[in-house]
């Protein structure tokens, strides 16, 4: 008797391959080059937290910096705010959930902080990834698991992978999997630059009702933000307008950044030596800011993000998401199909000299 063959799509080439029939293994549905790059590559472990022994861990009161809990303490962005209460209305008066949400923020603007608050006023858990720990399609039905019908909040949600998008697509849409019901839950997709999301998951952003891109913060709201912040955490220490507006003018318009250069003059009170051991030139831009412009001066065709990063020692990622949004936003720059400095980044350099 001959043996037979059944025809198979491997899941990750989607390249056609043979397997003998009686040899079919459901959970293995690789052809055997791509087998053989599985075998060959690291181990990968995954740990879920419910498998975690915390026994040993002693107790105690978490975190005890100040984050605001509710929409009035959180300071700007009145255009997100707005949309954001309109929402809890319309879904409190209707009987509907919250919608899944897209947010898009620099670094350091508050994400997370809004989606806690999110979650505190809908009564909500909130389970946080990144888009990165989403390697397979079980790792995101973990968890829906985990979060029981609450919030899911996944930063640098550009990270997801396309095959864990194309599965997310039909179950936050449905909530069904498998043709099970699931209980409605909210994700919450967030990223620090919206063009990284992979093109064929731009279907992702389509199934969020509600989109909300954050602002760069002013002065003004920078210093609002540092004040509670001193007042909840540092109620006994002073701290005048003009260091407030020192910190204001040097934190790259990031309130994460203004806090921890507030803290650091707090603890050691010389704003000199603050801003010497953070590296900031002036108005927040740092040494590696000046060393990159200065690098990009002697190219006048501009240079790929790859060959900066590597001439500064840093990641790509870092340099894209830490450094080049600020020197845009200060038109010290500009990108295209390279990186280039402009006329104000060049007269910047001669200032500076």
């Amino acid at each position: 008797m001959f043996s037979s063959f059944t025809e198979k799509i491997c899941t990750k080439c989607q390249s056609a391959y043979k397997v003998l029939s009686e040899y079919t293994d459901k959970d293995n549905e690789l052809c055997l080059s791509c087998m053989e790059k599985k075998q060959d590559a690291p181990l990968s472990v995954t740990i879920k937290s419910e498998a975690l022994d915390i026994t040993n861990l002693e107790s105690g009161k978490g975190s005890k910096q100040y984050r605001p809990q509710i929409l009035k303490n959180y300071i700007g962005q009145e255009q997100a705010k707005e949309r954001i209460k309109d929402y809890l209305k319309g879904c409190k008066d209707f009987n509907e959930t919250f919608p899944h949400t897209f947010l898009t923020a620099p670094a350091g603007h508050g994400k997370s902080l809004l989606a806690n608050i999110i979650a505190n006023m809908i009564d909500k858990k909130l389970v946080k990834c990144t888009g990165g720990e989403l390697k397979t399609e079980q790792h995101f039905v973990d968890k829906i698991v985990e979060c029981d019908g609450g919030i899911i909040f996944i930063d640098e949600a550009n990270k997801i992978n396309s095959k864990v998008g194309f599965f997310m697509l039909p179950v936050i849409e449905l909530f069904e999997i498998n043709n099970k019901k699931l209980k409605p839950f909210i994700v919450i997709f967030a990223t620090t630059h919206v063009g990284d999301i992979a093109k064929n998951l731009d279907a992702l952003i389509q199934r969020c009702d509600l989109r909300l891109d954050l602002n760069h913060y002013n002065h003004e709201e920078l210093i609002t933000i540092m004040k509670q912040y001193k007042e909840k955490q540092y109620p006994k220490e002073k701290v005048s307008e003009e260091i407030y507006l020192e910190v204001a003018e040097n934190c790259r318009f990031t309130p994460r950044i203004a806090r921890s250069l507030l803290k650091e003059y707090i603890y050691n009170r010389d704003w000199s030596k603050t801003k010497f051991n953070n590296k900031i030139v002036s108005h927040g831009l740092t040494q590696t800011d000046i060393k990159m412009l200065k690098y990009l001066n002697q190219f006048e065709n501009g240079l790929g993000k790859n060959t900066i990063a590597n001439y500064l020692k840093i990641k790509s990622q870092t340099f894209e998401f830490e450094i080049e949004p600020f020197l845009v936003h200060k038109k010290l720059m500009i990108v295209d199909n390279r990186r280039k400095i402009t006329h104000q980044g060049k007269d910047l350099l001669k200032c500076l000299k």
